[in-house]
């Protein structure tokens, strides 16, 4: 009796534990893995502002891929990551309409991206920053611990907001 007694008060003790962690906001967020999307977003966004605006498009879609890799395992960021996705995606159909196959693939940044028809350029910037809107929105729209953690990523998510100009 008195080993049941001890195991469920060890049992009640770590689970206040674990709900004053939960309460502190500690919702599988951490510093670590913001620091690194948004190094990872702004190498990537960084090497493109060297590329022409007709390159910059797809090279844009390539730093948002690589910035959902890394979070795309951690199951709290699911969130930015949507936000994210939907930018990507946006600009993957987008290059995929109006591709310049005369132009081929160059390297940028650790990219090799495509280019578009620079006579869509305007349309691909409207776009653009229409995208990074509602995913700005998503990240800064959520809960206290959300908007914590988020909020450096849709900082440099939106600083990117005119970058195809």
């Amino acid at each position: 009796m008195t080993k049941l007694l001890s195991a469920a008060v060890l049992a009640a003790g770590i689970l206040g534990a674990s709900n004053a962690v939960a309460e502190e906001g500690d919702m599988g967020f951490s510093t670590s893995q913001t620091d690194r999307a948004v190094a990872a977003f702004k190498k990537g966004t960084e090497g493109c502002m060297a590329a022409p605006p007709v390159f910059r498009v797809d090279c844009f879609q390539h730093a948002y891929v690589s910035t959902v890799r890394v979070i795309a395992n951690a199951s709290a960021y699911w969130e930015a990551e949507v936000a994210l996705t939907r930018v990507n995606r946006t600009l993957y159909q987008f290059v995929r309409a109006n591709t310049d196959r005369s132009l081929g693939k160059e390297k940028y940044g650790s990219f090799k991206p495509r280019a578009i028809n620079e006579t869509v350029l305007a349309q691909a910037q409207a776009l653009y920053a229409d995208s990074v809107d509602k995913a700005v929105a998503i990240m800064r729209g959520g809960s206290s611990s959300e908007l914590k953690f988020f909020q450096p990523l849709a900082d440099a998510v939106e600083a990117t907001r005119d970058g195809l100009r």
